[in-house]
């Protein structure tokens, strides 16, 4: 025997079904499936392209869940010592210095290995930041349009007794209080990743101080930071000592030294073949301590909130032999501070540093308290 194919249910079965409950005269039923079969009575067949949100906002859910499980497992890991390695205990400086400060170390570095650093930074960190935002406005444009919803259907069956809280069960009011704590949560994350990302926590500490092999004195400019100058020499290598603050609430993690942005940005850096940061074996909190104190290739490192700690920025000289050296240092090289030099000379004014916060990593400039310039033994300078 042939089985019979069944009607397809389409928009005028939905309309013919809709139109016998209506006429149906519902008896002795309780009110509360009253309501219901008028609701089922009073519902329009949703449009199309609702029905296609759905499936397509679970794609997106699932590809971004997919992209930040991704970024999750890209580490950054240490450009020095491996991750595993453990840091190497404070101890007494290698050599006697006269420098010395009564700020004495604090500790082995905590956290130097690798680190999570997704590069959010710049337009990708302006949408992450929009994000919350367009969540919270989507949310509550959502609620409102229920609102208005039940609002309607209120008002039309108002006379048969039923009002804004008769429609509405108790797991309505629940979920509705819930999206709009949850709207709320999401504009107060938008405000703070908006904070985030106009801050630099990242910045120069308290102290800097030059090459005195080759120093040849200080100088105030006119616009209130100084100038530091050291003799060009070919092929060799200038040492500065500077401190790292983190001036923000969170903890950081310095991740990197940028030279590609070092050697674009900075007028000295096509003079300068390479730079390399060295740290202490642990935590300094500040200070000026012996070179040989600073035995540490540099590594990942963290910063805790309002800490600082002291490196080393050793700048590998060029060759260039067009150039030649800069003036031999004066017996008073280190107190000068009124130094002009009379050949040419280039800058350094800032270090572009690369730090992890939240899982997300930035670029800064830190600004120094006094630029680092290159004095040339002549005017001609061709490199």
């Amino acid at each position: 025997m042939r089985r019979e194919r069944k009607a397809s249910i389409g928009a005028p079965a939905e309309k013919d079904l809709q139109a016998w409950l209506r006429a149906r005269d519902a008896g002795p039923a309780p009110e509360r499936l009253r309501m219901r079969v008028a609701l089922v009575a009073e519902e329009t067949r949703p449009r199309r392209i609702w029905a296609l949100l759905r499936p397509i906002s679970a794609v997106a859910g699932a590809a971004a869940a997919a992209i930040l499980i991704l970024f999750a497992a890209t580490l950054r890991g240490p450009a020095g010592p491996l991750a595993g390695r453990p840091s190497p205990t404070t101890g007494p400086t290698p050599t006697a210095s006269e420098n010395m400060l009564p700020l004495m170390p604090v500790g082995p570095w905590p956290r130097t290995g690798a680190v999570l650093a997704v590069p959010l930074d710049g337009p990708l960190l302006a949408a992450l930041v929009a994000l919350p935002f367009l969540a919270a406005l989507l949310l509550m444009a959502y609620l409102a349009r229920r609102s208005f919803a039940d609002a309607r259907r209120s008002a039309a069956q108002k006379g048969a007794g039923g009002g804004l809280w008769a429609i509405r069960y108790p797991r309505a009011w629940i979920l509705r209080l819930a999206g709009a704590m949850l709207a709320a949560t999401l504009i107060v994350v938008g405000c703070d990743l908006l904070q985030f990302s106009q801050s630099s926590p990242l910045q120069y500490g308290s102290f800097e101080s030059g090459d005195p092999t080759f120093g040849l004195g200080w100088r105030s400019s006119a616009g209130g930071s100084d100038e530091m100058y050291m003799a060009f020499i070919p092929g060799g290598q200038l040492r500065a000592t500077l401190d790292l603050s983190n001036q923000g609430e969170l903890p950081l993690t310095v991740t990197s030294f940028d030279m590609q942005r070092f050697r674009v940005e900075q007028p000295a850096a096509a003079f300068i073949s390479s730079v390399e940061l060295r740290l202490p074996p642990g935590a300094t909190m500040g200070g000026s301590y012996d070179v040989g104190y600073y035995s540490e290739a540099f590594h990942p490192f963290e910063l805790p909130p309002q800490g600082d700690t002291s490196l080393v920025v050793i700048l590998h000289l060029k060759e260039c032999p067009s150039v030649e050296p800069g003036p031999a240092p004066g017996p008073d090289a280190g107190s000068n501070r009124n130094y002009l030099p009379a050949t040419s000379y280039v800058t350094i004014g800032e270090l572009p540093l690369r730090y992890s916060m939240l899982g997300i990593e930035r670029e800064t400039e830190v600004r120094l308290n006094a630029a680092i310039s290159l004095v040339f033994g002549s005017n001609a300078v061709t490199c």
